[in-house]
C-alpha cells in the first residue's frame, strides 16, 4: 500500500540520515516508525506510561511523550467535575441566552478572518 504524508523538512532530513545511517529504504524506516507507534499507541490506551531505560544506570529513566499520546492518556482516565449548583446554573444561563458580542470579540473575528 501506498502511504503519503506531510512532514516538516527538518524531520524528513533528520529520517533520510538515520535510514541511511541504518541502512534502510525510507519505506522500511516509516514501516518501523509506524509498527512503533501503534504498539506505543496500544500501551497508552491500556494505562501504561513509555519510558527509556539507561542500559548501564537503570534507575535513569525518561518519559516518551507526544500530543497524540498525552491526549490518548488523558481520554483514557476521564475526571469527574464537580461543579456547584449556581456554577452550573450560570453556565445554562449563558448557554441559553449568550451575551451579544463585544468589541473584542469582534476585533478577534477580523483578525482571524484576514
Amino acid at each position: 500500500m501506498r502511504l503519503e504524508a506531510t512532514v516538516p523538512d527538518s524531520r524528513v532530513h533528520a529520517a533520510t540520515a538515520l535510514a541511511d545511517e541504518l541502512g534502510l529504504s525510507q519505506s522500511q524506516l516509516v514501516d518501523e516508525a509506524l509498527a512503533l507507534f501503534l504498539r506505543a499507541a496500544a500501551a497508552v490506551r491500556q494505562g501504561r506510561r513509555l519510558l527509556t531505560v539507561d542500559a548501564r544506570n537503570p534507575e535513569q529513566v525518561q518519559e516518551v511523550a507526544t500530543p497524540t499520546l498525552s491526549a490518548l492518556e488523558w481520554a483514557a482516565n476521564p475526571q469527574p467535575l464537580d461543579l456547584p449548583p449556581a456554577s452550573l446554573a450560570k453556565m445554562m444561563e449563558l448557554v441559553n441566552a449568550p451575551p451579544p458580542p463585544n468589541e473584542r470579540l469582534r476585533a478577534a473575528v477580523k483578525r482571524y478572518r484576514q
